[in-house]
């Protein structure tokens, strides 16, 4: 079972890159039990958890804005018509007034808007555009892009993480109910045991009692334990976007512990295989480059001319009154280039010393970045090293009350003692048995949360 589990886990966790249209189907009802084991988990959520679901629509948003920049040389088309009409005094070039004017002139072609010996409002190919965004915008996008796509990572990574320990979660919440139902027993068999040595006159009554007590609390437990293991259910199912009629019960019965990491290996190895692989240090690195590119933009950006071009090509005619007389094929062309100092170069000059301080932001942010992240790591592979001493202590534990209990159980048929006697070695065993599954499953967790602080859990879904 521990192998198959193992096995589970590492197909889920090198599953890299697989698309929500690639990933395996997986029949999932909309009502009643479904049983469910770590793969099949993380495998839903990966192409159904609300999170990983936005943060792939965030990458795609990001796509299609990095084209919009790339398109800023390309040029504009414009189709219409217009028509224009003058009625009323008009002052001619010379600074003459034409008392009484009544003309009309309509167009209809590539672009709109052409009257009089004016080139059209709207040209039929048109680019206005500043050569320095045309270059920097791209680039700016572009990493943008990139650290769009390393937050989706790390949301990829913390869903799977959180996936993966509520799976956990589930195991252990049925296995304490495992535990729960043999205290049950074992107490029930206690104030039968009780019961009928008070009855020959060999027990206390108040043993009976004693025993009676401990049989309702263990029922108590049991029915907390239920409780439990809906409740960590339902939170599974929260991940995985199931229906509400959904009850989940995990397949593996047993808990083992799951060797996911090398605990030979040295601590700083660990850091830098983090610092290389992490999702983060690929955004922050990205978030760097684009304020790197926004303070050249700035810098750069006066220097550089802005160009507008037009070109429109269409039947253009008028005539006095409401006349259209003379049409024929009309041809506009312009062309300028200009340079922009906003605010006689104070505002550029304040622009350059907003964007430097970004840049340093970034970098500062990333400087914090590296110590979380080295922090976080040393904090888990503590917490691993930790729980494995306390798994040894465990099952030594659960092993000295499985012994006190038979040693207890075999005096009480031999006569050699009271029932009562038992009492505590039913206390014992199912304290054990708790603290066993709690301490293995810390571990478990623990180990997916160093895995996942390395940066090696399913990142590259795009």
């Amino acid at each position: 079972m521990k192998k198959m589990i193992l096995l589970g886990v590492v197909l889920s966790l090198t599953m890299t890159g697989v698309a929500e249209e690639e990933a395996p189907k997986v029949q999932v009802p909309t009502f009643g039990t479904m049983r469910i084991d770590l793969a099949t988990a993380l495998r839903l959520a990966r192409v159904r958890n609300s999170d990983i679901a936005l943060a792939r629509e965030a990458v795609k948003q990001s796509g299609a804005q990095l084209k919009q920049k790339e398109y800023l040389l390309i040029p504009t088309l414009s189709f219409g018509a217009s028509f224009h009409h003058t009625e009323g005094p008009l002052q001619e070039t010379g600074g003459t007034i034409q008392p009484s004017v009544n003309r009309s002139s309509g167009y209809f072609g590539a672009g709109a808007g052409a009257v009089g010996a004016g080139s059209p409002a709207v040209p039929g190919l048109s680019l206005t555009v500043n050569l320095a965004d045309a270059y920097f915008e791209p680039l700016a996008a572009r990493q943008n892009q990139a650290a769009v796509a390393a937050v989706g990572d790390t949301v990829h990574n913390t869903v799977l993480l959180e996936v993966a320990e509520a799976y956990l979660e589930l195991v252990r919440s049925q296995a304490h109910v495992a535990v729960a139902e043999e205290a049950v027993q074992n107490a029930s068999e206690l104030a039968q045991h009780t019961r009928d040595f008070a009855a020959s006159g060999e027990g206390l009554q108040s043993d009976v009692q004693r025993a009676e007590v401990e049989r309702l609390i263990r029922l108590g437990k049991l029915e907390v334990a239920r409780g439990n293991l809906a409740i960590t259910g339902a939170e599974l199912a929260r991940l995985l976007h199931l229906e509400a009629g959904v009850e989940l019960r995990p397949v593996d019965a047993n808990i083992a512990a799951l060797p996911l990491i090398d605990s030979a290996k040295p601590l700083n190895e660990l850091v830098a295989a983090a610092l290389e692989s992490r999702p983060e240090i690929r955004q922050s690195q990205a978030l760097i480059n684009r304020a790197e590119q926004r303070l050249k933009q700035s810098k750069y950006g006066p220097l550089v001319p802005s160009i507008a071009l037009g070109a429109s090509t269409g039947r253009f005619g008028g005539g006095t009154g409401g006349a259209f007389d003379n049409t024929d094929n009309r041809t506009d062309l312009n062309a300028l280039v200009f340079w922009r100092l906003n605010n006689f170069g104070l505002g550029e000059k304040e622009r350059i010393k907003e964007k430097r301080s970004i840049l340093a932001q970034s970098k500062h942010s990333q400087e914090g970045l590296i110590d979380a992240i080295i922090a976080e790591v040393k904090q888990a592979y503590v917490e691993v090293t930790s729980r494995q001493k306390q798994i040894i202590i465990a099952e030594d534990a659960v092993k000295s009350a499985q012994s006190s209990f038979a040693l207890n159980h075999s005096r009480t048929f031999e006569r050699q003692g009271l029932p009562i006697e038992m009492l505590q070695a039913i206390q014992s065993l199912a304290s054990a048995r708790q603290y066993y599954l709690d301490t293995v499953t810390a571990f478990n967790q623990a180990q997916y949360r160093l895995y996942t602080s390395l940066g090696q859990s399913p990142s590259n879904q795009k």
